[in-house]
């Protein structure tokens, strides 16, 4: 049967398996050893201390109001080609806010930047949801238009849409930019068989076209 999104349905399965299978050949994310700390010898690590606003936590359904969150940034101490990683964590979630890799760089993939950087403050296996807010990654954002559209949803949508890993739409979203980002990440992290994703929620808060957030949720096999 063919794909009902020929563009990246075929790589989000590629990519589930892998996480999914632990004995499931040829998958390119081995567990990363690269850790940080604040004074790394290649990277500039900042930390600060933040608290999120009331209503972005209520719009997310996260609980812990009261806890501290870290914004973390993380750039190059030298001037190979460029890398950066900016986001926030907290008690068992994650915000990949603003990253960037040069295809010519050799320094680790932004995966295991993202692994790095949660398990500065709190212990891996804490981690339950991965979220990617404003997200403006071309191919991701063409995905999820012909998702929603297919669906016959409204987009932009304050209403949120979950999609679960039997759905050719979860494995469509797996395979954009930003799903392999994620995907990458849950290998790299746990290895094969150990975690999986166990759905993707897609929103805009408050209808705007320019603040479409995607939720991975993450669950043990």
């Amino acid at each position: 049967m063919a794909d009902n999104y020929p563009l990246w349905e075929k790589k989000g399965r590629s990519l589930q398996k892998w996480i999914e299978k632990s004995r499931a050949s040829d998958c390119p994310y081995p567990i990363s050893t690269f850790t940080l700390t604040p004074k790394h010898r290649d990277y500039i690590v900042d930390r600060t201390s933040v608290h999120l606003d009331a209503s972005l936590l209520t719009a997310l359904n996260l609980s812990n109001a009261n806890s501290t969150y870290r914004q973390v940034s993380i750039t190059l101490r030298d001037n190979s080609p460029p890398v950066w990683w900016i986001g926030r964590t907290g008690p068992g979630v994650i915000f990949i806010d603003d990253v960037f890799s040069s295809k010519r760089s050799d320094d680790p993939y932004i995966s295991e930047f993202t692994k790095a950087a949660y398990k500065m403050d709190f212990p891996l296996d804490s981690l339950r949801n991965v979220f990617v807010p404003n997200v403006n990654e071309v191919n991701t954002l063409s995905c999820l238009r012909k998702v929603y559209k297919s669906q016959g949803l409204h987009y932009p949508s304050s209403t949120e849409q979950t999609w679960e890993p039997s759905l050719s739409e979860f494995n469509a979203l797996l395979g954009t930019g930003i799903g392999k980002i994620v995907a990458a990440f849950v290998l790299c992290a746990w290895g094969q068989g150990r975690k999986r994703i166990a759905r993707i929620v897609t929103f805009h808060i408050d209808a705007d076209v320019h603040k479409l957030y995607m939720r991975f949720d993450l669950e043990d096999m």
